[in-house]
């Protein structure tokens, strides 16, 4: 909140660009619920001198107006209504850079992903075994305490401790729908082959 101007935000154009006086049908979200509310931007900051327009790439500082606040959290982000979505699980090709034993099904580490950081646990994989430094898998993971905005393409890194992997999302899925079992078709052909040799 900055004196005489109301709630400020911060952040990196990573698509498309913005002009004052258009109207836009914008956005800002998600909230605690997954929601995300009409924002108009009043005015334009950038590298402290204001501005008309915002670009992709650019770092900018936007002035919001008859937004609160308490309304605001970091990870938060504003686009255009018809690309909000509030992701509570998603799919992703990953690698361990680092652990020193195992990596199994319900570990949490924290995800950085874009501006948002929240613990996820890890609700698949497409092996059934653990991971191990230097292994790489396509994981399903579920934020613990409230949906974000991530997409499909994103880098991201993980952490807990001394454990240290990255990653890239491969698919996201929106609250209503129902999340794929990495492992079905896997454990579909174990079950063949045990036929057969029964």
């Amino acid at each position: 909140m900055v004196a005489g101007v109301g709630t400020v935000v911060a952040g990196t154009m990573t698509g498309g660009s913005f002009e004052l006086g258009t109207s836009p049908d914008l956005v800002m979200g998600p909230d605690g619920n997954g929601k995300y509310h009409p924002v108009v931007i009043k005015s334009i900051q950038n590298k402290r001198m204001p501005v008309k327009e915002a670009e992709c790439g650019q770092n900018v500082t936007f002035a919001l107006k008859k937004f609160r606040k308490n309304q605001v959290r970091k990870g938060m982000v504003i686009v255009h209504k018809s690309i909000a979505v509030a992701v509570r699980n998603f799919d992703a090709e990953v690698v361990i850079l680092h652990h020193s034993t195992t990596i199994q099904r319900n570990y949490q580490p924290m995800i950085h992903c874009l501006g948002s950081r929240q613990v996820a646990k890890i609700r698949d994989m497409n092996r059934d075994s653990v991971l191990r430094t230097g292994d790489k898998a396509r994981v399903g993971f579920t934020f613990m305490y409230r949906p974000e905005y991530v997409k499909e393409g994103a880098r991201f890194v993980f952490r807990e401790g001394k454990t240290k992997g990255m990653g890239k999302i491969v698919k996201v899925y929106a609250a209503e729908d129902e999340v794929e079992t990495l492992f079905h078709e896997e454990e579909e052909g174990t079950d063949v082959k045990s036929e057969e040799k029964g």
